[in-house]
């Protein structure tokens, strides 16, 4: 009977922690990433307890609104405080 009720469980717990998807509330970004510079060619962010797969969309919006351009990944740089600078080139 143990074994039974084990799996019943089993079965309706792994659809549910399968189907979803961690993604970071805007918050916790908004908190952790800032703009350093900027101009119509490039973005220069400085973040920290984030990856760069979650800049990297950021970065995306604003070169595809500088005239419909794709952000490209220039240079990744670590400061003294272990917080890092990514530049991205809007191509």
């Amino acid at each position: 009977m143990k074994k039974i009720f084990v799996i019943v469980l089993i079965a309706f717990l792994l659809p549910a922690c399968a189907s979803k998807e961690w993604e970071p509330p805007y918050n916790y970004l908004a908190s952790h990433i800032n703009v350093i510079g900027k101009t119509s060619n490039y973005v220069v962010y400085e973040y920290s307890d984030v990856r760069i797969d979650e800049v990297a969309p950021i970065a995306a919006l604003y070169c595809r609104d500088q005239g419909g351009r794709t952000a490209e990944l220039y240079d990744i740089g670590l400061r003294a405080d272990h917080r890092r600078r990514a530049t991205f080139m809007c191509r």
